[in-house]
């Protein structure tokens, strides 16, 4: 069975793989090892209004959950408010529509189906093998199957990634003066990472918290005991956990007939940890470069590594995020607090985003205590 692109994981960055593969003209097959496509690792579900538009769909109520503004608070519990910003999403929904508009465009998608390894000719990967021990040929074969990607593993690229562990609850009855608004804490209460409140509407909330090093759990039952005004009511009705990578893109993504997408390539925006838009835009970025590969009978290495210039903006975005979070990382509390005095949402953007980093440097360099620890290090 031969097509001219196989995709392993019906996540965002697989699915986006698939449908504008499949738009292209380009024969589309996905496998999912799981029974059913949808949020398999848990997700605070958050998004942006780009992410949308990047994956071709509506942002129709029931994907869309509630649409938030945020607040970002230091230690003191000072906050700075980012105005009406983005959604909170049903994520398997999202990832449905997904799947429905990759199929509407031709795209093949096998559920529960689980791909076992690579199949190599001459050194180069030409399809997969699945546990059932079918062999499927491909021109183009695109690992999105996670950080602990079977198809980096078999066909021998190194994604390894530093890795955050996040843990989170879906909690009914947490008391917020907004569930319109989005929370986000930083500090020691979250060493090297945070925690968040994403309400999805008004009696439900994703409450998560990402920390390194450490157990997430005990330090997001801590945050929680700690905060009765919030939580002194609230009910857990939902548990996961998962790790993400945030170490910024993997050192090998691209071989000889091979491509790694979304979380398997580290596609992820380190100083949030979000990864769905990223994901999505590389799915789309990859299709192209695979499209163009195959018509000039192409797909060495060296030409699928277009897919660099294509997906370009955002490896700068994550280079920048991993810088950010490097330089904010080392700060205590203290330091934590006088940014809240100093910075505005559009800078709290820039720093997360990994975008306009000068800008906020400049900024910074008129507090001498400021200046090395953070302005200099950005700039």
């Amino acid at each position: 069975m031969e097509y001219n692109v196989i995709i392993v994981g019906g996540g965002p960055a697989g699915l986006s793989a698939a449908r504008y593969s499949a738009e292209l003209g380009l024969r589309t097959l996905l496998f999912e090892a799981y029974s059913d496509i949808k949020a398999w690792k848990p997700c605070g579900e958050g998004v942006s209004k780009e992410t949308f538009e990047t994956a071709g769909i509506e942002p129709k109520p029931g994907i869309v959950a509630n649409e938030l503004s945020m607040r970002v608070y230091s230690p003191s519990g000072k906050y700075v408010k980012i105005p009406l910003h983005g959604f909170a999403i049903n994520k398997d929904l999202f990832l449905q529509e997904m799947a429905k508009e990759a199929v509407k465009a031709g795209a093949e998608i096998r559920i529960a189906e689980r791909v076992d390894s690579v199949v190599k000719e001459g050194g180069k990967v030409v399809g997969i093998r699945t546990a059932k021990g079918g062999i499927f040929k491909a021109k183009v074969t695109i690992g999105a199957d996670g950080y602990n990607s079977t198809i980096a593993k078999t066909s021998g690229l190194n994604n390894s990634s530093e890795l955050i562990p996040v843990y989170q609850y879906k909690m009914v009855g947490v008391e917020l003066d907004s569930y319109k608004t989005g929370h986000i804490y930083v500090g020691s209460m979250a060493p090297r990472g945070y925690a968040w409140v994403f309400p999805k509407g008004d009696d439900i909330a994703n409450v998560g918290i990402g920390i390194r090093p450490g157990a997430p759990k005990i330090y997001l039952d801590k945050f929680i005991k700690e905060r009765p005004d919030l939580f002194k009511n609230a009910k857990i009705i939902g548990i996961g956990g998962a790790a993400v990578p945030i170490g910024g893109i993997a050192k090998e993504y691209i071989g000889d007939g091979v491509i790694l997408l979304g979380d398997a390539a580290g596609m992820v925006v380190p100083f949030t940890g979000a990864g769905i838009h990223s994901s999505i835009a590389a799915g789309k970025a990859a299709s192209k470069i695979i499209k163009e590969a195959i018509e000039k009978g192409d797909t060495s290495s060296k030409a699928l590594s277009s897919f660099n210039k294509e997906y370009k903006p955002w490896i700068k975005r994550i280079k920048d995020s991993l810088r950010a979070m490097r330089v904010f990382e080392r700060l205590g509390d203290n330091d934590l607090n006088q940014l809240a005095d100093i910075l505005n949402y559009e800078d709290i953007i820039n720093l997360a985003n990994g975008t306009n980093l000068k800008e906020v440097a400049i900024k910074l360099m008129k507090y001498p205590n400021l200046t090395a620890k953070i302005a200099r290090a950005l700039l």
